[in-house]
């Protein structure tokens, strides 16, 4: 082990070489270790979740959510949808103002909306705005309209793919990162580092946030790492307070008292198992049902994720709008290999003439060995699964033939999707639906209407979904959170949180001494 650690500490001095040192005495200051860079720092052209995870901080949204998917107030202190569902007035908030010194006003909302939609702009999440065909302002109102009703329209204007920018920041052709969020942009240097300083105005809206104005910490650093050796040693000698841990890392923290463990609760991350419904016999929903009463979710969550997961009910993440993991445990298969077994027998499979299938995966940490306890919990029940595994890029594509065939081996595959509303499962079911996994005209017609909808009426129609999906057997839940998204820091660093789509929430964290 001396190499590995004389290697880590190598890496960790070239990666501190360049003296981050921005305090003046007496200030908090906090670092983050991640594997890489963000992309952009334009929030309406970033592409990745690490991109989206600094501009978070940098700009606000006009929405929030709270821990049960509801939806509070943001930059608009308060909202309202007109009867046909079509109009949306945005009241925004006195006494906003921009890094900069600028207003924010109702004027400025629409500026950035307006580029948000704005094809010139490239926005990668141009669709999830949904069907607006204009905006206009009303005094201190921001008012928008629709070309339909879209039910998901308040909950998306919660996520971080939805921030609202000064319109100082795209003023001229350099763009510069100014908002109105909880961190003000200082520096940049590519694949290096990002800096930035508290926001002196800042007054918080957000109920994942208790504190009501200016962030404790007051500089903070988004250090690039890339190799998880050095990363690790950062964190063990202090040079980082928070960074990125492998999941086996993660599983040595969590039982260290000098270290916490932060796993992405609030993520909207959803795993699930699907199949290739047309291939005989995965066309008959009996014999989907028995392969996902095989599965041990208990132990997928508990050995492959070493307990960072929870076992997942429904086919949407836990704490979105409608989602009652209760009632969709009444609908999915409950794990009973012994009643899957006989289901497979009835269906003239044995141990001599088993269900030959592949499980069509790609690889992730935890996923690796979840997928190879699944094929033990199949050879169980007489289903024999070969485990066929793909860079993710490569794995989706193949996916998209392998849902268009009607004949030769069946295939059961597993895939996550992450949002902060139900309405990704319009994304992943309407046909041709994500890698051609779309199903039939009823399920488009229920996916179509749930978005013409809102409050009791619209959850009672994500529930019909979900009911449909389940109990014929085309998806089984398996766990949430889905992925790596995991944090790890010190145990100096306190109420640090991870809010929906993994974003990072720094304004309570505190430095004990």
């Amino acid at each position: 082990m001396n190499h590995l650690r004389q290697y880590a500490s190598s890496l960790l001095a070239a990666a501190f070489s360049t003296g981050l040192g921005l305090s003046a005495a007496g200030a908090a200051n906090l670092t983050v270790a991640r594997s890489v860079d963000a992309d952009s720092l334009d929030a309406q052209k970033a592409s990745t979740t690490q991109s989206l995870q600094v501009t978070n901080l940098i700009f606000d949204t006009m929405l929030t959510m709270g821990k049960d998917g509801s939806v509070h107030s943001g930059l608009a202190s308060e909202w309202s949808m007109s009867d046909d569902g079509k109009t949306y007035s945005f009241t925004i908030r006195d006494g906003l103002k921009c890094h900069d010194g600028s207003i924010f006003d109702a004027a400025a909302a629409k500026k950035s909306l307006d580029r948000a939609l704005d094809p010139a702009t490239l926005n990668p999440n141009l669709s999830a705005w949904g069907p607006i065909t204009g905006s206009s302002v009303d005094g201190k109102a921001l008012k928008v309209s629709l070309s339909e009703p879209y039910g998901p329209f308040a909950s998306f204007l919660t996520s971080i793919q939805a921030a609202f920018l000064c319109p100082s920041s795209f003023a001229t052709s350099d763009f510069k990162p100014i908002g109105t969020g909880p961190f003000k942009f200082v520096s940049w240097v590519r694949n290096d580092n990002i800096q930035l300083e508290a926001n002196e105005d800042y007054k918080n809206a957000n109920p994942l946030i208790e504190n009501p104005g200016k962030p404790h910490i007051d500089n903070l650093t988004f250090k690039v790492i890339p190799e998880a050796v050095a990363r690790m040693a950062a964190l063990r000698s202090g040079e980082a307070d928070l960074v990125e841990p492998s999941l086996e890392e993660a599983t040595d923290l969590k039982s260290d008292s000098n270290f916490k463990v932060y796993a992405a609760e609030l993520s909207g991350q959803q795993m699930l198992a699907a199949f290739t419904w047309k291939i005989k016999p995965l066309d008959n929903p009996e014999i989907r049902k028995a392969i996902g009463m095989a599965m041990n979710r208990d132990a997928y969550a508990n050995i492959a994720f070493e307990g960072l997961v929870s076992v997942a009910n429904c086919p949407v993440a836990p704490n979105l709008f409608s989602t009652d993991e209760a009632l969709c445990a009444t609908w999915g298969a409950k794990y009973d290999p012994d009643a899957a077994k006989a289901i497979m027998e009835k269906a003239g499979y044995t141990d001599e003439k088993p269900l030959t299938i592949k499980l069509s995966v790609h690889k992730l940490p935890g996923w690796d060995q979840m997928h190879q306890i699944m094929q033990q919990d199949l050879a169980a029940i007489h289903v024999k699964a070969e485990i066929e595994t793909r860079e993710v890029a490569a794995f989706f594509d193949h996916m998209k033939g392998e849902n268009e065939r009607t004949e030769g081996v069946p295939v059961v595959w597993t895939m996550g999707m992450s949002g902060v509303d139900p309405d990704y499962l319009y994304f992943l079911w309407k046909r041709p639906g994500f890698v051609n996994m779309g199903i039939n005209e009823q399920l488009d017609g229920m996916l179509e209407e749930q978005r013409k909808l809102s409050g009791d009426a619209r959850a009672a129609k994500i529930h019909d979904i979900e009911k449909y999906l389940m109990v014929n057997a085309y998806a089984v839940p398996l766990l949430s959170p889905g992925w790596g998204w995991l944090m790890a820091s010190g145990a100096k660093v306190e109420d640090f949180k991870m809010g929906f789509m993994v974003s990072l929430l720094f304004n309570d964290v505190t430095l004990k001494q």
